[in-house]
């Protein structure tokens, strides 16, 4: 390389920085050597915070979410049907469970897996809806029923449903709907629910005395709290848990005229409807009682 001429130094030199630029120079230099950390320092803490109050917001949404879940199941226990901040209400049927879908409860069986039922809040004009436009073959009050409780019969065409059940039962303000279809559940323990029905809110109405039903289009009446045993033919054998009154219930079937007691032992008792065309012998055993059906007088 060759040497630089006098000319050519004395402006290189002009183009060093002057002592006061060089001052700002420094200056600039400690600036931002003293906070470079700070920076780096906040901008972690800053990180650190935005991390908490994620980790926060998603901890309560995860607890919101887990409490609308927790309102909104239902409660799949046998003999209980659960929606929070609506009802709360049971019954004595431990066979017979609820899962909610929307806003119907529908009913199921153990062991089965097509619903048997289903209950719902109506209006005024849903309950006269579905009482006038289905082929009701029957309407009755139920007496002393835990609530006041309307009955329907519905004659459905169906392969496994031959009738189907509508209960209309005010619960307070509201009129709630329970509908079960039969045979899918027997007469006793359909009955067996409406009659040991619990919304807590309001307490039910508990008689002193057993509820008698007729089942299904027959004019003989049994207790409600059976439990079927066995039922083929024109055999039927039911448990009667709460404990049988048979003073009370041999008055039950001679008050409602259309039947006659011709045979009546300590266990064994027969009554023939006045007509002569049918005959039950009833059987009692302990808690469990026999009722087997003939009819001698039938047209073939």
């Amino acid at each position: 390389m060759s040497k630089l001429s006098d000319e050519q130094w004395d402006l290189l030199k002009k183009m060093t920085p002057s002592e006061g630029a060089r001052d700002r120079i420094r200056k600039n230099l400690r600036y931002s050597i003293r906070n470079l950390p700070v920076q780096k320092k906040r901008h972690l803490i800053f990180e650190l915070k935005n991390l908490v109050l994620t980790s926060l917001f998603l901890l309560l949404s995860a607890g919101l979410l887990f409490q609308v879940q927790k309102y909104d199941r239902s409660d799949e226990r046998p003999g209980h049907l659960q929606a929070a901040e609506e009802f709360s209400l049971s019954w004595d049927l431990d066979s017979v469970y609820s899962e909610k879908k929307q806003n119907i409860y529908e009913f199921y069986k153990k062991g089965q897996i097509e619903k048997v039922g289903f209950a719902q809040y109506v209006s005024d004009r849903k309950k006269q809806e579905i009482i006038n436009t289905r082929a009701m073959n029957v309407e009755k009050e139920l007496e002393n029923f835990p609530y006041s409780t309307s009955l329907y019969i519905e004659h459905v065409k169906m392969m496994e449903t031959s009738l189907r059940y509508h209960f209309f039962v005010e619960a307070g303000k509201k009129t709630f709907h329970f509908s079960f279809d039969y045979p899918k559940l027997e007469y006793a323990e359909i009955f067996q629910i409406i009659g040991s029905l619990n919304f807590n809110n309001p307490v039910p109405y508990r008689h002193e005395k057993p509820l008698y039903v007729m089942h299904g289009y027959g004019s003989l009446p049994y207790p409600v709290g059976l439990r079927p045993v066995k039922i083929a033919g024109n055999k039927e054998i039911y448990n009667w848990e709460s404990g049988i009154d048979m003073n009370d219930y041999l008055k039950q079937i001679l008050s409602k005229g259309g039947w006659k007691e011709i045979k009546n032992g300590k266990s064994f008792y027969k009554f023939e409807s006045v007509d002569g065309l049918e005959i039950v012998e009833l059987t009692v055993d302990g808690n469990e009682l026999t009722y087997e059906f003939s009819y001698p007088n039938r047209e073939q």
